[in-house]
């Protein structure tokens, strides 16, 4: 059975970052990863299902065995079904997401770094700031999807359906859009170079007119 929201839902707690939280006695928190804690104070602090583990101190209920087991962080979604899914903020570094059910679902900020994102549906999916580098979405259907000051250097979006999307100062460097749908897309200020790959799509002239090219790197 695919996996649903209700499943990784836990997964989604922010991490917890005690840089700037050096006394944490008597208070609770639950499927957090705990970072910068060398200093913090645990005494009383309730711990369930939290990783690291081991905080002097502290009570400790049921601790997560990983990173992994806190995070969707490589976790597999192969087909997950999401469909209106709230994963803002989300780290889904390295995920599998070949296939999930997208549609709708708010991926503000999250971090989507090598994600596998295969023939996921997108339909519609806020992807504002989303850090898509080398996420594969070949073939994706990313029809109206707001993909405004998106990452996509490198993404593979061959044959992607963009019609619609808003891709606004999104990050096309490198990015794969052969034979991509673009019709009616809004590409103002988005960044592209000599490694864009706009074969066979139909982007127009007035759309490349409203692009920011940058000059490649030496090597």
């Amino acid at each position: 059975m695919a996996l649903t929201y209700a499943d990784i839902a836990h997964k989604l707690q922010p991490t917890l970052d005690c840089s700037k939280e050096s006394d944490l006695r008597g208070r609770s928190f639950h499927n957090r990863l705990i970072v910068n804690f060398e200093n913090t104070d645990f005494t009383g602090c309730v711990l369930y299902h939290c990783f690291p583990s081991g905080f002097a101190g502290a009570i400790e209920i049921r601790p997560a065995q990983s990173e992994e087991d806190v995070t969707l962080k490589g976790a597999d979604l192969q087909g997950a079904k999401l469909h209106d899914a709230d994963l803002e903020g989300a780290d889904l570094q390295w995920a599998n997401l070949k296939g999930a059910d997208l549609f709708q679902a708010n991926l503000y900020e999250a971090n989507l770094y090598e994600a596998d994102l295969y023939r996921a549906d997108l339909y519609r999916a806020d992807l504002y700031r989303a850090n898509l580098y080398g996420a594969d979405l070949e073939g994706a259907d990313l029809i109206e999807a707001n993909l405004e000051g998106a990452d996509l250097d490198g993404a593979n979006l061959e044959g992607a359906n963009l019609r619609e999307a808003n891709l606004r100062e999104a990050n096309l460097q490198g990015a794969n859009l052969k034979r991509a749908n673009l019709k009616g897309a809004d590409l103002d200020g988005a960044e592209y170079c000599s490694e864009t790959n706009f074969d066979e799509s139909n982007i127009s002239q007035t759309q490349f007119d409203s692009m920011t090219f940058v000059e490649d790197e030496d090597d």
